[in-house]
């Protein structure tokens, strides 16, 4: 614990008060606290640490409110990471037990059935095949239209590939603060995936399973080699405005924002209107590697909600995103608040391009 309450310390003591981190936070846009900033949350760490606050229930809820987007890391002139110390301060919680019922339960779904859904899947032996598709747990238990329309493209290129369905990349349960799950889950991946060419549609799982050294591609780093290698015929056009959501993940902490939009100049006669918020300048979603979106779901919301307005106020119909996370959370709000918006994954999108019917039903619900 000392060394937890040393780094939110040195964090602390870094941090100008400057207030740019007010002008990023999409939790303060909606809340009006200064408890929703970074500034404000690592004050409350620090103070719980140091033991001046208890771990109350709202003092909970405030650490665990955080989407860990990063974009008040990106903007600080301190270059102070916040997702880090927000982290380092739900460990703490977590080892107090001092978490909302609702994430206690999502890590409890992953350490039981190996998913945030809870859901049995088949025993999981390693992949026949050296390319490997990651969908994780909401492509491939929730939205498995987004699974097939990925295979589709990705058939469609000849290419051949395994399905590692109903698996959690261990995301959400390092965001919570179990660290020990995340650990477990880490090593079992290494030991199914070492030597795979992997490829994924979740931000957050390229992202993390990146992290624990597995050679691993977002799928639009791959449909952007393919299309640039001439191996695919040309799409049909699709005609319309869309805009694109770049997801925090894939934007701020991985630099991918390119590919996204070169596989989108592929399709003819569709024109890309960008909102204001984009690339690593991105606005977060809502959804908050799941934690958010399971435990605070209004709050979810109406954060979807402020990035859905940007889409509007440009003109656009439809909203494409390449993270299932992003989907749920934008989709559920559009449909919530009844909006005139539709909201598709990017190979959702590519696959209609390719003459594949769109798929409207869920499988799996």
């Amino acid at each position: 614990m000392s060394q937890q309450i040393s780094r939110l310390e040195d964090a602390l003591t870094s941090c100008n008060r400057c207030g740019l981190c007010h002008g990023v936070s999409p939790l303060l846009e909606v809340q009006k606290l200064e408890s929703s900033t970074a500034r404000g949350k690592m004050k409350l760490a620090r103070c719980l640490m140091q033991g001046e606050l208890e771990a109350s229930d709202t003092l909970v809820d405030r650490i665990y409110e955080c989407l860990m987007c990063g974009h008040c890391s990106s903007v600080c002139p301190a270059g102070i990471r916040v997702e880090e110390v927000i982290h380092s301060t739900r460990r703490y919680l977590a080892s107090s037990r001092k978490v909302p019922e609702a994430v206690r339960s999502l890590v409890s779904n992953i350490e039981l059935k190996g998913n945030i859904y809870g859901k049995d899947v088949e025993n999981h032996e390693p992949p026949e095949d050296e390319l490997v598709y990651f969908p994780g747990c909401v492509s491939s238990l929730r939205y498995q239209r987004i699974a097939d329309a990925t295979m589709y493209c990705i058939s469609r290129a000849g290419l051949k590939a395994s399905i590692l369905k109903g698996v959690c990349c261990g995301a959400p349960a390092w965001a919570a603060g179990f660290t020990r799950t995340y650990n477990q889950i880490s090593e079992k991946l290494r030991s199914i995936l070492e030597g795979r060419e992997v490829f994924t549609g979740c931000p957050q799982c390229y992202y993390f399973l990146k992290r624990d050294n597995i050679q691993v591609q977002h799928v639009t780093q791959l449909y952007a080699e393919i299309l640039e290698s001439g191996r695919i015929g040309p799409a049909k056009p699709i005609e319309g405005e869309v805009t694109y959501s770049d997801p925090c993940y894939l934007a701020r902490f991985s630099s991918i924002v390119d590919e996204p939009r070169a596989v989108m100049a592929h399709i003819p006669k569709l024109r890309l209107v960008e909102m204001r918020s984009n690339r690593r300048n991105t606005r977060c979603c809502g959804n908050g590697l799941e934690l958010v979106q399971t435990s605070y779901p209004e709050l979810a919301g109406e954060v979807a909600l402020g990035r859905l307005d940007e889409a509007l106020e440009v003109g656009a119909r439809t909203v494409v995103t390449s993270c299932p996370h992003c989907y749920l959370t934008l989709e559920k709000t559009a449909q919530d608040r009844r909006l005139p918006i539709a909201i598709k994954d990017l190979l959702q999108l590519l696959s209609e391009a390719y003459h594949r019917k769109p798929t409207t039903r869920n499988r799996n619900k």
